[in-house]
Protein backbone atom coordinates (compact mmCIF):
# COMPACT_ATOMS: atom_id res chain seq x y z
CA UNK A 1 0.00 0.00 0.00
CA UNK A 2 1.25 3.39 -0.85
CA UNK A 3 2.34 5.75 1.66
CA UNK A 4 0.37 9.25 -0.01
CA UNK A 5 -2.84 9.27 -0.79
CA UNK A 6 -4.31 11.27 -3.92
CA UNK A 7 -8.15 11.19 -5.54
CA UNK A 8 -6.75 10.28 -8.95
CA UNK A 9 -8.49 8.62 -11.61
CA UNK A 10 -6.13 5.24 -12.35
CA UNK A 11 -6.65 3.22 -15.09
CA UNK A 12 -6.62 -0.94 -14.78
CA UNK A 13 -4.40 -1.66 -17.41
CA UNK A 14 -4.20 1.94 -18.66
CA UNK A 15 -7.68 0.73 -20.61
CA UNK A 16 -10.42 3.45 -19.73
CA UNK A 17 -13.25 1.26 -21.02
CA UNK A 18 -11.78 -2.03 -18.54
CA UNK A 19 -11.51 0.68 -15.82
CA UNK A 20 -15.24 1.49 -16.20
CA UNK A 21 -16.14 -1.93 -16.23
CA UNK A 22 -14.38 -3.00 -13.03
CA UNK A 23 -15.93 0.08 -11.55
CA UNK A 24 -19.53 -1.03 -12.21
CA UNK A 25 -18.43 -4.61 -11.57
CA UNK A 26 -17.12 -3.84 -8.49
CA UNK A 27 -20.12 -1.76 -7.27
CA UNK A 28 -22.47 -4.50 -7.86
CA UNK A 29 -20.18 -6.81 -5.73
CA UNK A 30 -20.15 -4.25 -2.99
CA UNK A 31 -24.15 -3.84 -3.19
CA UNK A 32 -24.78 -7.26 -3.48
CA UNK A 33 -22.65 -8.27 -1.02
CA UNK A 34 -24.20 -6.04 1.44
CA UNK A 35 -27.56 -7.57 0.99
CA UNK A 36 -26.23 -11.09 0.97
CA UNK A 37 -24.66 -10.67 4.20
CA UNK A 38 -27.26 -8.83 5.41
CA UNK A 39 -29.87 -11.38 5.06
CA UNK A 40 -27.55 -13.80 6.37
CA UNK A 41 -27.62 -11.54 9.48
CA UNK A 42 -31.54 -11.58 9.77
CA UNK A 43 -31.55 -15.33 8.92
CA UNK A 44 -29.41 -15.99 12.15
CA UNK A 45 -31.56 -13.76 14.67
CA UNK A 46 -34.35 -15.25 13.10
CA UNK A 47 -32.89 -18.82 13.62
CA UNK A 48 -34.09 -20.50 17.07
CA UNK A 49 -31.82 -23.31 16.20
CA UNK A 50 -28.18 -22.43 17.99
CA UNK A 51 -26.54 -25.39 16.05
CA UNK A 52 -27.47 -23.08 12.59
CA UNK A 53 -25.71 -19.79 13.81
CA UNK A 54 -22.31 -20.86 12.84
CA UNK A 55 -23.37 -21.72 9.17
CA UNK A 56 -25.26 -18.16 8.88
CA UNK A 57 -21.63 -16.38 10.36
CA UNK A 58 -19.94 -18.01 7.66
CA UNK A 59 -22.62 -16.81 5.06
CA UNK A 60 -22.59 -13.01 6.92
CA UNK A 61 -18.58 -13.19 6.33
CA UNK A 62 -18.73 -13.69 3.18
CA UNK A 63 -21.11 -10.87 2.27
CA UNK A 64 -18.65 -8.89 4.32
CA UNK A 65 -15.67 -9.79 2.04
CA UNK A 66 -17.51 -9.27 -1.19
CA UNK A 67 -17.92 -5.52 0.19
CA UNK A 68 -14.22 -5.16 1.64
CA UNK A 69 -12.78 -6.40 -1.97
CA UNK A 70 -15.32 -4.71 -3.87
CA UNK A 71 -14.16 -1.59 -1.73
CA UNK A 72 -10.98 -1.83 -1.96
CA UNK A 73 -11.31 -2.48 -5.74
CA UNK A 74 -12.98 0.81 -6.20
CA UNK A 75 -10.26 2.66 -3.68
CA UNK A 76 -7.53 1.60 -6.36
CA UNK A 77 -9.64 2.81 -9.21
CA UNK A 78 -10.28 6.67 -7.58
CA UNK A 79 -6.77 6.85 -5.75
CA UNK A 80 -3.73 5.94 -5.91
CA UNK A 81 -3.26 3.86 -3.35
CA UNK A 82 -2.80 -0.31 -4.20
CA UNK A 83 -3.97 -3.39 -1.83
CA UNK A 84 -2.05 -6.39 -3.83
CA UNK A 85 -3.55 -8.53 -0.68
CA UNK A 86 -7.22 -7.80 -1.42
CA UNK A 87 -7.00 -10.94 -3.37
CA UNK A 88 -6.62 -12.90 -0.48
CA UNK A 89 -9.78 -11.72 0.63
CA UNK A 90 -11.33 -13.84 -1.87
CA UNK A 91 -9.39 -16.74 -1.33
CA UNK A 92 -10.99 -16.34 2.45
CA UNK A 93 -14.10 -16.22 0.82
CA UNK A 94 -13.68 -19.76 -0.87
CA UNK A 95 -12.45 -21.62 2.22
CA UNK A 96 -15.58 -20.23 4.30
CA UNK A 97 -17.73 -20.88 1.51
CA UNK A 98 -15.91 -24.81 0.92
CA UNK A 99 -16.57 -25.04 4.87
CA UNK A 100 -20.32 -23.97 4.60
CA UNK A 101 -20.80 -26.52 1.97
CA UNK A 102 -19.58 -28.99 4.29
CA UNK A 103 -21.34 -27.61 6.99
CA UNK A 104 -24.40 -28.15 4.86
CA UNK A 105 -23.71 -31.28 3.69
CA UNK A 106 -23.03 -33.27 7.41
CA UNK A 107 -26.35 -31.41 8.81
CA UNK A 108 -28.39 -34.29 6.68
CA UNK A 109 -25.28 -36.83 6.43
CA UNK A 110 -24.16 -37.47 9.97
CA UNK A 111 -20.92 -38.55 10.44
CA UNK A 112 -18.77 -39.98 13.69
CA UNK A 113 -15.78 -38.21 15.20
CA UNK A 114 -13.12 -40.44 12.95
CA UNK A 115 -13.36 -38.16 9.70
CA UNK A 116 -12.56 -35.13 12.21
CA UNK A 117 -9.19 -36.46 12.68
CA UNK A 118 -8.78 -35.40 8.71
CA UNK A 119 -10.97 -32.74 8.28
CA UNK A 120 -9.72 -30.39 11.37
CA UNK A 121 -5.87 -30.69 9.77
CA UNK A 122 -6.79 -29.98 6.32
CA UNK A 123 -8.99 -26.44 7.39
CA UNK A 124 -6.05 -25.27 9.35
CA UNK A 125 -3.94 -25.75 6.59
CA UNK A 126 -6.38 -24.20 4.76
CA UNK A 127 -6.53 -21.17 6.92
CA UNK A 128 -2.69 -20.85 7.03
CA UNK A 129 -2.40 -20.66 3.05
CA UNK A 130 -5.04 -17.79 2.86
CA UNK A 131 -2.82 -16.32 5.92
CA UNK A 132 -0.04 -16.80 4.00
CA UNK A 133 -1.54 -15.28 0.87
CA UNK A 134 -2.41 -11.95 2.64
CA UNK A 135 0.70 -11.22 4.84
CA UNK A 136 2.68 -12.41 1.93
CA UNK A 137 0.75 -9.54 -0.66
CA UNK A 138 1.04 -7.35 2.24
CA UNK A 139 4.62 -6.87 2.59
CA UNK A 140 5.93 -8.27 -0.92
CA UNK A 141 2.95 -7.74 -3.40
CA UNK A 142 2.14 -9.97 -6.42
CA UNK A 143 5.26 -12.63 -5.77
CA UNK A 144 4.99 -15.32 -8.36
CA UNK A 145 4.93 -17.70 -5.62
CA UNK A 146 2.26 -15.94 -3.84
CA UNK A 147 0.05 -16.11 -6.59
CA UNK A 148 0.76 -19.14 -7.56
CA UNK A 149 -0.29 -20.72 -4.27
CA UNK A 150 -3.42 -17.83 -4.29
CA UNK A 151 -4.75 -19.65 -7.40
CA UNK A 152 -4.01 -23.26 -6.57
CA UNK A 153 -5.68 -22.65 -3.15
CA UNK A 154 -8.47 -21.18 -4.87
CA UNK A 155 -9.01 -24.21 -6.94
CA UNK A 156 -8.45 -26.95 -4.04
CA UNK A 157 -10.95 -25.21 -1.93
CA UNK A 158 -13.32 -25.02 -4.87
CA UNK A 159 -13.12 -28.79 -5.41
CA UNK A 160 -13.52 -29.65 -1.87
CA UNK A 161 -16.39 -26.99 -1.63
CA UNK A 162 -17.96 -29.23 -4.55
CA UNK A 163 -17.32 -32.70 -3.38
CA UNK A 164 -19.33 -31.85 -0.21
CA UNK A 165 -22.10 -30.00 -2.18
CA UNK A 166 -22.49 -32.02 -5.04
CA UNK A 167 -22.62 -35.44 -2.39
CA UNK A 168 -25.28 -33.92 -0.26
CA UNK A 169 -27.12 -32.22 -2.79
CA UNK A 170 -27.37 -36.07 -4.16
CA UNK A 171 -28.73 -37.32 -0.89
CA UNK A 172 -32.19 -38.45 -1.60
CA UNK A 173 -33.42 -36.80 1.83
CA UNK A 174 -32.14 -33.45 0.93
CA UNK A 175 -33.76 -32.92 -2.29
CA UNK A 176 -36.82 -30.68 -2.03
CA UNK A 177 -35.41 -29.45 1.21
CA UNK A 178 -34.06 -26.34 2.19
CA UNK A 179 -30.70 -27.55 2.63
CA UNK A 180 -30.76 -28.72 -1.16
CA UNK A 181 -32.19 -25.43 -2.27
CA UNK A 182 -28.71 -24.07 -0.44
CA UNK A 183 -26.48 -25.44 -1.85
CA UNK A 184 -27.59 -25.37 -5.28
CA UNK A 185 -27.49 -21.44 -4.97
CA UNK A 186 -23.96 -21.40 -3.05
CA UNK A 187 -22.40 -23.48 -5.07
CA UNK A 188 -22.16 -21.05 -8.65
CA UNK A 189 -21.61 -18.49 -5.77
CA UNK A 190 -18.54 -20.88 -5.07
CA UNK A 191 -17.58 -21.34 -8.52
CA UNK A 192 -17.09 -18.15 -9.58
CA UNK A 193 -15.54 -16.87 -6.47
CA UNK A 194 -13.04 -19.14 -6.82
CA UNK A 195 -12.30 -18.50 -10.72
CA UNK A 196 -11.21 -14.36 -9.49
CA UNK A 197 -8.07 -15.75 -7.92
CA UNK A 198 -7.08 -18.83 -10.23
CA UNK A 199 -7.40 -16.68 -13.48
CA UNK A 200 -4.28 -15.20 -12.24
CA UNK A 201 -2.59 -18.29 -12.63
CA UNK A 202 -2.22 -17.67 -16.31
CA UNK A 203 0.36 -14.87 -15.73
CA UNK A 204 2.83 -17.09 -14.31
CA UNK A 205 2.79 -18.81 -17.69
CA UNK A 206 3.40 -15.56 -19.68
CA UNK A 207 -0.33 -14.34 -20.22
CA UNK A 208 -0.74 -10.89 -20.37
CA UNK A 209 -2.33 -9.65 -17.30
CA UNK A 210 -4.25 -7.25 -19.10
CA UNK A 211 -5.96 -10.12 -20.80
CA UNK A 212 -6.59 -11.77 -17.53
CA UNK A 213 -8.11 -8.81 -16.24
CA UNK A 214 -10.69 -8.86 -18.52
CA UNK A 215 -11.38 -12.72 -17.85
CA UNK A 216 -11.48 -11.42 -14.38
CA UNK A 217 -13.94 -8.78 -14.27
CA UNK A 218 -16.74 -11.30 -16.28
CA UNK A 219 -15.83 -13.78 -13.08
CA UNK A 220 -16.29 -10.69 -10.58
CA UNK A 221 -19.74 -9.73 -12.38
CA UNK A 222 -20.90 -13.46 -12.36
CA UNK A 223 -19.79 -13.66 -8.57
CA UNK A 224 -22.28 -10.77 -8.12
CA UNK A 225 -24.70 -12.02 -9.96
CA UNK A 226 -24.67 -15.30 -7.97
CA UNK A 227 -24.98 -13.69 -4.84
CA UNK A 228 -28.39 -11.65 -5.80
CA UNK A 229 -29.76 -15.02 -6.60
CA UNK A 230 -28.49 -16.44 -3.40
CA UNK A 231 -29.70 -13.69 -1.11
CA UNK A 232 -33.21 -14.53 -3.32
CA UNK A 233 -32.97 -17.67 -1.10
CA UNK A 234 -31.85 -16.39 1.60
CA UNK A 235 -35.36 -13.79 1.81
CA UNK A 236 -37.57 -16.78 1.45
CA UNK A 237 -36.07 -18.77 3.85
CA UNK A 238 -36.11 -15.71 6.29
CA UNK A 239 -40.17 -15.22 5.14
CA UNK A 240 -40.80 -19.72 6.43
CA UNK A 241 -38.73 -18.83 9.86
Amino acid sequence: MQGNVDVELQFVAGDPNLTFIFFIALTLLATLGLRFGFYAFRNRQASDLVSEHRLWDFLGVVGLLSVVFAVLGLLEIVTTLTFPFKQALVLAQVLLLAVTMRVLYRSVVPTTGEPHRFTRPLTRAASLAVLTVFVGMLLVGRHPLLVGTLGVSALAFAAAGFSFGRRGAAATRVQGTVVDTLLRHLLPVLLFAALVPAVDLATLVGLDRAIVLHVQVVFVIMTATTLMTATIKLRQNLASL
